[in-house]
């Protein structure tokens, strides 16, 4: 499929070079809209998990300052799993790149008559921007990270990579065009976990911690979707011999894995027996979210679980390929230690157990865990 991504990007310029006089400019004489008079607003974030997680900290700042206001989402069927039940959303529709299926969509959208539109994607998308287009009536298009299409939006804005701060606060920043000051906005925001989902995980936690109340639950995650972030398994298990016995006795490693790679869990943790767990089986994300909240800490390569345990305030140690721009935007969320760059740009072989293991003890040693 990555070897198809080139083909689907020319397609959508020449889309938009063929479409663009369908296309209207934006205002440039754009104020700050007036929320207290806003009773709908749509969100366009049909993409990944992760840029959904670092999304919620908006959603949650608009709905704290202005609750009488709507918020509708249209999302992507990768990322839909961990928003499908969350409250703070009025209405949740799907992009799911079936013509036939996105025009009805689109018309679904239209009909609500939104007061604005803000495409989410902090990047050129010609398909977002046909859709903030087309998906509301003469309305406000906000966007966020723009420049090819900048003249397209009544309001965004773009930062250089010599300014670049990281992808939440520059997500943030689109408060702005509500009258909100987005430097005071909370960047913390976790998913929504129905109750019957946070039990689960609570019988799971709570019944390793019946049999061994005093040790810290350190989550191992496994499972990425790129195969350059997968670590090599013996690393992974000489790392967590190091880990075990550093710790006296007082770790319990959680291994987190999707059902593809539950296979690769048991094996892992059939080396350390009692010292290790791997989570059950058929968990969907927002269970796998309980337990992470429940973490004393979480090791992972760079996948949306840093941000949901970051969402939590879960110290995270996270593996991550060289390139600059993806470490300054996608780091663990306002933590100060934690990430381990790789010396390529291209994967995290080259990722040492020696240096995984001595920023998982600074983040101990600064973190001063404690038992939850």
């Amino acid at each position: 499929m990555e070897k198809l991504k080139p083909v689907e990007h020319k397609f959508k310029d020449l889309s938009f070079y063929l479409l663009r006089f369908l296309l209207k400019k934006g205002r440039k004489d754009f104020k700050p809209l007036d929320a207290a008079r806003i009773t709908k607003i749509l969100f366009l974030r049909p993409d990944k998990i992760g840029d959904m997680i670092i999304s919620l900290p908006v959603f949650e700042n608009l709905k704290k300052e202005y609750p009488q206001i709507k918020l509708s989402l249209c999302c992507s069927p990768r990322n839909y799993g961990i928003v499908k039940n969350d409250p703070r959303f009025d209405k949740i529709f799907l992009y799911r790149k079936n013509i036939f299926k996105d025009i009805a969509t689109v018309l679904a959208m239209r009909r609500e008559n939104y007061d604005a539109v803000v495409d989410m994607i902090s990047n050129d998308s010609v398909t977002n921007l046909f859709l903030a287009r087309f998906s509301v009536k003469n309305k406000p298009r906000i966007g966020v990270q723009k420049l090819k299409y900048r003249d397209y939006y009544d309001y965004s804005y773009y930062h250089r990579l010599d300014d670049m701060r990281h992808i939440i606060r520059n997500t943030l920043e689109l408060l702005e065009a509500f009258g909100l000051d987005s430097e005071k906005a909370d960047g913390f925001a976790p998913p929504y976990v129905e109750d019957k989902t946070r039990m689960m995980a609570e019988v799971f936690l709570d019944g390793l911690k019946a049999k061994e109340p005093n040790r810290l639950n350190i989550g191992y995650n496994l499972s990425v979707g790129n195969p350059t972030r997968i670590w090599d398994k013996d690393k992974s298990r000489r790392l967590m011999d190091k880990i075990l016995e550093s710790g006296q006795g007082n770790y319990r490693v959680i291994v987190l894995t999707a059902p593809p790679d539950r296979t690769r869990g048991d094996e892992l943790a059939g080396h350390f027996q009692k010292d290790m767990v791997q989570v059950p089986p058929g968990l969907n994300l927002t269970a796998v979210s309980a337990i992470i909240s429940r973490l004393d800490l979480l090791i992972t390569p760079d996948t949306s679980l840093v941000h949901i345990a970051r969402s939590f305030k879960v110290p995270v140690v996270g593996l991550y390929p060289k390139p600059v721009k993806n470490f300054l935007l996608w780091h663990p969320y306002q933590q100060k230690e934690g990430a381990v760059l790789s010396g390529n740009n291209d994967n995290i072989f080259d990722i040492t157990v020696e240096q995984v293991f001595e920023t998982f003890v600074k983040v101990v040693n600064n973190h001063r865990l404690v038992r939850k």
